[in-house]
C-alpha cells in the first residue's frame, strides 16, 4: 500500500500501554516501532475473538484439544 493511501492514526498510550511498547520492543529488537505496534493490535485482536476449549468434568484423561489444532501423529 502506497504511503500516501494510508490511514494515520495518532493516539497517546497511557502508562501501561507504554510499558508493553518497550517491552515488545525488546522482544522484537529487529522491528521498526511501527511494526510492533501493528503486531500487537493485530494479536490483541485475534487473541479478543478467541474461544478456550470445553473441558468438562474432572477426568482430565477424557480431555481433547480442538479439531482444528494440528495433533501429533
Amino acid at each position: 500500500m502506497a504511503k500516501k493511501d494510508r490511514t494515520r492514526i495518532d493516539y497517546m498510550p497511557g502508562k501501561a500501554a507504554f510499558d508493553a511498547l518497550a517491552l515488545a520492543a525488546e522482544m522484537f529488537p529487529n522491528m521498526r516501532p511501527q511494526a510492533v505496534i501493528d503486531k500487537l493490535v493485530i494479536t490483541g485482536l485475534v487473541a479478543l475473538h478467541w474461544k478456550p476449549p470445553k473441558l468438562y468434568g474432572a477426568d482430565r484423561d477424557q480431555w481433547k484439544l480442538p479439531i482444528d489444532i494440528p495433533q501429533e501423529k
